[in-house]
């Protein structure tokens, strides 16, 4: 009795710890940002000098492992240079850096113009990933010692439910020290703090600056940052359940992409999902999962598999199928899948094989359009980087990309035996619609 009863907790405890387990949002996001001053001599009596303002705003989209600004660090060369001066272009150049070699950031968010105390600035453009979901974000309080305000680590990403949020307002933006200079007042002086010292909030309490001045116990915000979702998809309602047919045929060949032809050219088995949008076996601009770099690396499906299987609930995947290898040149393969409802997405993968890490596929493209189920949809594949590996020829066993770069088309212009010929068609896929699926009709095994 006693072992049932732990056994029925022991579940219980990991239903629950499966179920609050935070989600990856999918895919890239893109926001407009608009920031509101609210800094005036109405709002902050005593704490605001005559034409006082705001810098450009400066900042990143980027990862947790990268912290541009925080209580309690020391400000870097960059931060310092906004804080005292609003010169935003050394903490660019930091973050620049980071996107292009220690890849820890993913894009620059800069208004270029700076800010009125009550003024705004609209429509910065924001763009965030399934790897880069966080927004760091400085402008300085001016004319100040080192004084400036901003956001810190922001997530758009809600990952209770795994989806972008359609927008989110940072409402209370305080005022922080650089730790850099140890002027009080807002028109002080230059006396750098040596040795400096860190960054810190400053706060009614915090002597003695111009902030003690006021008559509140806390200091009002200094404005607001709203951001609103730009790429919402768009979702079309099908009803029922509908099988399709995949077939997957090979058109690489030597006369087709004669550089660097390889011996034993073939396709790795195809993995295949059936999804939501709110799923991705893989994007444009994202870092590839383990089971994408093992399929594109070495065609192994079993741990893509898995994680797609792993995704299998309600809202995200409803099936994953898996096909046979293709030889190439003339090869094909098909399958049934199954589409229903909400689940109306397909990707898949396969290798191009032998590579580094170069693959073809489809990603989340919905079988329901705004007239209903699709009827056939045939579309051309061609060649893919997973960011894994640094290999230019057909071969396998190169060595790793580091840090892992982002999946990414290969274009013509990539230094490769693949991208003289890039642009021309290595498989194509046709998906096409057949019955539709009653109750008392067989299903599908995975």
């Amino acid at each position: 009795m006693a072992g049932t009863v732990f056994f029925v907790a022991l579940c219980s405890f990991l239903s629950v710890a499966y179920s609050a387990a935070p989600y990856k949002c999918a895919g890239v996001a893109t926001y407009h940002l608009a920031f509101y001053g609210n800094w005036s001599m109405m709002t902050h009596p005593y704490a605001w000098p005559p034409s006082g303002g705001f810098s450009n705003l400066v900042g990143a989209s980027h990862e947790d492992q990268y912290t541009i600004w925080d209580g309690g660090m020391m400000a870097s060369p960059g931060v310092q240079a906004v804080a005292e001066g609003g010169n935003s272009a050394t903490l660019e150049a930091e973050i620049m850096q980071r996107i292009m070699y220690n890849k820890t950031a993913w894009k620059l968010i800069n208004s270029t113009a700076g800010i009125p105390g009550t003024g705004n600035v609209m429509d910065i453009d924001v763009e965030v990933t399934q790897d880069f979901p966080l927004v760091s974000i400085v402008t300085m309080l001016a004319p100040s010692p080192d004084w400036f305000t901003g956001i810190k680590k922001v997530s758009l990403c809600d990952t209770s439910s795994g989806m972008w949020m359609d927008s989110h307002t940072i409402y209370d933006l305080q005022p922080w020290d650089a730790g850099t200079d140890n002027g009080i007042t807002f028109r002080a002086t230059d006396d750098p703090t040596m040795p400096p010292g860190y960054i810190s909030m400053i706060t009614t309490t915090t002597p003695p600056t111009d902030f003690m001045n006021l008559t509140t116990s806390t200091i009002p915000t200094l404005g607001k940052m709203m951001f609103v979702r730009q790429n919402k998809p768009t979702m079309n309602q099908c009803s029922g359940m509908y099988y399709y047919t995949v077939k997957f045929e090979a058109k690489w060949s030597q006369a087709t992409h004669p550089n660097g032809w390889p011996t034993g050219a073939k396709f790795s088995p195809l993995v295949i999902a059936t999804h939501s949008y709110k799923y991705k076996m893989w994007s444009d601009m994202t870092r590839a999962s383990q089971g994408v770099e093992e399929v594109a690396e070495t065609g192994a499906e079993g741990t893509l598999y898995n994680e797609v299987m792993m995704m299998k609930k309600p809202g995200f995947v409803s099936n994953v199928y898996k096909t046979g290898m293709v030889s190439t040149p003339d090869g094909d393969t098909s399958t049934k899948i199954m589409v229903q409802n909400m689940y109306s997405m397909v990707s898949l993968i396969s290798m191009i094989a032998p590579s580094p890490d170069w693959f073809v596929g489809v990603d989340s493209y919905d079988l329901c359009g705004m007239d209903g189920w699709k009827e056939k949809v045939t579309m051309d594949l061609l060649p893919w980087d997973a960011g894994t590996e640094n290999g230019q020829t057909y071969r396998l066993e190169n060595k790793d990309t580091d840090p892992v770069d982002v999946i990414m088309r290969i274009t013509p212009n990539s230094n490769s035996d693949i991208g003289a010929h890039a642009n021309v068609t290595f498989a194509t896929v046709t998906f096409t619609r057949g019955e539709m699926i009653t109750d008392s009709a067989p299903g599908l095994s995975a």
